[in-house]
């Protein structure tokens, strides 16, 4: 009688514990309230070949600003101007260069939009334009998240750093099938392709590692778990399902023969 009981005990906490969050489950497991947490790796977009980026000059001389700003139209709303539309861009070549009106070619590859503003504005200043005040905004970049996501697709990299996180917050989040412990991102370095595995779970982990942020061109790609993958056959999930549930009688049945003998 004893052992039946204690057996039954077994068998129920296994229940209960099947029943419960697999630990895989949650991001960022390993943060407490309050704690303070840092990445070492510079997640600041810097500019590659192929990249197009846009460049506006400002300046008190109409005339000199026209003579850079190649490309502009304004677009209107409810009658006020509503702001810039860069329709000609820059594209930096296979060297890593833009040819610029007047200033010829500038190396442009590997700074950041800030870095590449500062590049611009000094040497137009050096050419008698002291007064020119620039910017530089990102075009054509983007990276491309696609498996068990809510909207996969192709987003522009709109700001000088985003992470994985905000990456899967725009594309709705992983769904409950996706993988979180194995996401794989895959990567240009160098005109080679390096490939990456990270997950979710802890912040430490997902911290350190170079994919943390999100570089022009990645392809970030959701794994599907194995609940997901035994969908995949005609009947995975429900042949296990059901043979389960009749092991799982076949057990309960033996126990209470043995408790209540």
């Amino acid at each position: 009688m004893k052992t039946g009981k204690i057996l039954l005990l077994t068998i129920a906490t296994a229940l209960i514990s099947a029943c419960s969050t697999p630990k895989n489950f949650n991001y960022l497991q390993d943060l407490t309230n309050g704690q303070v947490i840092t990445t070492s790796v510079d997640g600041t977009i810097r500019l590659q070949p192929k990249d197009q980026i846009s460049i506006l000059v400002k300046s008190k001389d109409p005339l000199m600003s026209s003579l850079f700003n190649k490309g502009i139209s304004t677009s209107m709303k409810s009658g006020q101007t509503d702001g810039n539309v860069y329709v000609t861009g820059y594209t930096l070549g296979p060297d890593g260069n833009i040819d610029f009106p007047v200033l010829g070619k500038i190396q442009l590859k590997s700074l950041s939009r800030y870095e590449a503003e500062q590049v611009i504005q000094k040497k137009l200043q050096e050419e008698q334009l002291k007064d020119a005040n620039v910017t530089v905004e990102f075009m054509n970049l983007s990276y491309t998240i696609t498996g068990e996501v809510n909207k996969p697709g192709v987003y522009p990299i709109q700001k000088d750093a985003v992470t994985l996180l905000e990456a899967l917050g725009q594309a709705g989040d992983m769904g409950v099938y996706g993988k979180r412990d194995s996401i794989m991102v895959v990567r240009d370095v160098d005109g080679t392709r390096k490939a990456y595995v990270l997950g979710l779970n802890s912040a430490k982990d997902l911290l350190s590692s170079e994919a943390y942020y999100v570089r022009q061109n990645d392809i970030i790609y959701i794994k599907a778990n194995d609940t997901k993958a035994r969908q995949s056959t005609a009947s995975g999930n429900e042949t296990r399902s059901i043979s389960f549930w009749l092991s799982l009688a076949s057990v309960l049945t033996t126990i209470a023969v043995l408790v209540f003998k």
